[in-house]
């Protein structure tokens, strides 16, 4: 029981530690890290998914070419 108790208090202040930092930087790092990482991941899904769709709409020409209507 005492174990847990001393775990527990090591996690609490580790957790105060982490939040209440004067300057702030751990906090405001690890948010501006997120959110350029997803920035850029949205980025790449958006210029992925419309290569897709130009590739889709080029096959679709081509079958037009010969007379048959797409898929």
């Amino acid at each position: 029981m005492k174990k847990c108790k001393k775990f527990y208090k090591f996690i609490t202040n580790k957790l105060k530690e982490f939040f209440l930092d004067i300057h702030g930087g751990n906090f405001v790092e690890y948010a501006l890290l997120l959110g350029f990482g997803l920035f850029i991941f949205f980025i790449i899904v958006g210029v992925v998914t419309s290569l897709l769709d130009w590739t889709l709409d080029q096959s679709n020409e081509f079958l037009n070419l010969f007379g048959f209507s797409g898929l």
